[in-house]
Formats: structure tokens, C-alpha cells, sequence
């Protein structure tokens, strides 16, 4: 995932997140929610011999987060096409705090399959070296995922990052974000031509799945300004709990601090409005915020629901709305770009 505000046992505990995240992904997958082939290629010997099989009501709430976002992507890479100030043009995708996320082989693939032109100009995720070079490290060793990037694969960074024509995996700190900053603008090491890395003149997107909510909110607020005053268009799609002054949020911090984990960005939060506020107040020219429960119930396609209401029954439904309303995806646009979630 990425730094948070503490120190170094700390920040191997955020990244243990990261590996939650994964073998939840493989647990949706495995049973049916999603379609990733590439997750299980991050997955150690054992975890791939015994993989731990979430519960319904984690697997349902990845199911929606996934197709929400995934659908949200999609849009923003196919507005490349067509008229218009910002379409037409190539697109890139900034993604913080990345893991072992594997939406770039994922959607790349899909695209491919489909007989569609990937106008994706790179893909490039950040995380701390730690968790990069282990990346690094998989997609170097796995043919199913250096074949994605793209051919030209190149070792970055001493070995804790690399890079392709269409893909870039690059370590930074987010608590130190000016610094990183100036290698997201820069050209990489190895490339000769000079291009930056990121490319300000053409539609960006950023994403940060549970990262704002371990950052401190002045540094959030700076990665923002900095991504609406650097970039001349584009769209965000963040994903993080909210509101937890109340009890569950109140269990959930006393759940996190015992795994030494806590949530600096939680007071700043405190409603889904705060969520679009954040983007709004850092420059966006819109702003909208969603929880996993209206997403669930009024965004995903009913066939699509249907479809996943037969995969495991779940009895805990107050609970799970509980938890859903918990968690939000916000969207913001800036410079002509324009994303936005389809309503049933």
C-alpha cells in the first residue's frame, strides 16, 4: 500500500494490508465474483496451497468496490476516443499506494480480447521500495505478467522498480511527496528520449484504493492540489472508510491498533460529504462521493447482482449493509474530463 505517518514497524503493518487485500481478491476470485487470472501470481507457495477463504460479506463488498472502480476506469480510458477537448487523446493512469494490484493486466487484457485499442499511454503505480521491488521481482519471474507490459522491460530504480513502453512500477514515499513528485514528472533513468514519465498536457487519472485514510489529511490535500495544478485534465477515483466516530468505526480502530495499525486521516472524514469536500477543496471541478451500499443497490447492473446473490448465501444482512455504508468510492474532475457512475 503505501507509508503512513509512523515509523518503520508501522509501516510493515500498513503493508500487511496490501497483503489482505490480495488474498481477498483471490477469495472473490476462486469462487466466482471476479475474473483475475493474475492475482493468484502474487500469491506466496502457501498461501496458494491453503488459500483462506473469505467470508460472504468480505467477498460481496470486493465484488462491488472491483466493479465500481474497474467500470469507472474503463470510462475514463474509452473517453480517449471520439470529439471533443480531451477525447480523441491518449490517456495515463496514476495509481498510489498500488500493492499488488492487478488492474493494469486485468483491464489491458480485457481491452485486447475485445479487439480495442489500449489508449492507455502508461500505466504507473507507486508504493514504497519495499513492496515495489517485490513486485518488481514477480513480474520479472511470471510470463503471464511481464508479457503484459509490452516487451522492452526494463529494471528501474537499483532493482525496486521497472518500467516498459506502457507500464511503469516506481518507489517513493508518500509522507515525502515533493520528492516524489519530481520523479513523476521526470523521465525514467533508462529512457533516452527524454519523455517524462507522466505526460502533463494529455488526461490523468489517479487512483488510491485505501490510501488517503493512512495519510495523514495535509499530505492527502497536497497529493491532490499537486495532481489538479500539474495536470491539465483529469479525473480521480479514491476508495476509503469514513464516518467512524460512530461505534463500528470505534471497534474497527481498536481492531486495527491491535495489528499496530492506525487511521490519521479518520477525524477529517466524519461524512460522505467530507469525502467530495477533500476533492473539491483541492480544485476539482466536481466532486461526488458513493458507499458500497448504494453502489451495491442502485449501481451494478441487476443481472450482475443477480448473478453474484447465487455464488454464497449471507444471512448477516444488517451487518453487511452496516459495513457497506462504512466505505465509499469518491470521484472528481478537473480540465474537461468527466467521469461518472451509471444509475440502474
Amino acid at each position: 500500500m503505501h507509508r503512513s505517518e509512523a515509523g518503520p514497524s508501522q509501516d510493515a503493518s500498513v503493508r500487511s494490508t496490501d497483503t489482505d487485500a490480495l488474498v481477498s481478491r483471490a477469495s472473490a476470485a476462486a469462487l466466482g465474483y471476479l475474473e483475475d487470472p493474475f492475482a493468484p501470481l502474487f500469491l506466496s507457495p502457501s498461501q496458494k496451497r491453503s488459500l483462506e477463504k473469505r467470508p460472504p460479506l468480505i467477498n460481496i463488498g470486493t465484488h462491488a468496490r472491483t466493479w465500481a472502480i474497474d467500470a469507472l476506469v474503463q470510462q475514463f480510458l474509452d473517453n480517449g476516443e471520439g470529439q471533443g477537448s480531451v477525447k480523441g487523446k491518449e490517456r495515463q493512469v496514476l495509481s498510489l499506494g498500488a500493492g499488488t494490484d492487478t488492474r493494469f493486466w486485468r483491464m489491458k487484457a480485457m481491452t485486447l480480447n475485445q479487439e480495442k485499442k489500449w489508449l492507455c499511454r502508461r500505466w504507473v503505480e507507486v508504493d514504497f521500495e519495499e513492496t515495489t521491488a517485490s513486485k518488481a521481482r514477480a513480474i520479472s519471474s511470471k510470463a503471464a505478467l511481464k508479457d503484459g507490459l509490452g516487451g522492452s522491460v526494463k529494471i528501474e530504480f537499483g532493482g525496486t522498480g521497472l518500467s516498459s513502453t506502457s507500464y511503469a512500477l516506481v518507489p517513493g514515499d508518500l509522507r515525502n511527496f515533493a520528492t516524489l513528485a519530481e520523479r513523476l514528472l521526470k523521465p525514467l533513468p533508462s529512457d533516452p528520449s527524454g519523455s517524462p514519465l507522466l505526460d502533463p498536457s494529455i488526461p490523468t487519472l489517479l487512483l488510491a484504493e485505501c490510501v488517503f485514510i493512512y495519510l495523514p489529511p495535509e499530505t492527502s490535500a497536497q497529493i491532490l492540489s499537486w495532481f489538479t495544478k500539474s495536470f491539465a485534465s483529469g479525473s480521480s477515483v479514491s476508495y476509503d472508510p469514513f464516518g467512524l466516530h460512530d461505534n463500528f468505526g470505534k471497534v474497527m480502530i481498536r481492531n486495527l491498533a491491535t495489528r499496530n495499525l492506525s487511521l490519521p486521516a479518520a477525524e477529517s472524514t466524519p461524512t460522505l460529504e467530507s469525502l467530495s469536500a477533500r476533492l473539491s477543496s483541492a480544485g476539482y471541478e466536481s466532486a461526488a462521493s458513493f458507499t458500497i451500499r448504494q453502489i451495491r443497490d442502485t449501481v451494478v447492473p441487476l443481472d450482475e447482482s443477480t448473478r453474484v446473490s447465487h455464488i454464497e448465501m449471507i444471512d448477516e444482512v444488517e451487518e453487511l449493509n452496516l459495513v457497506l455504508e462504512h466505505y465509499a468510492i469518491s470521484l472528481g474532475s478537473f480540465g474537461g474530463s468527466s467521469i461518472s457512475l451509471p444509475s440502474r
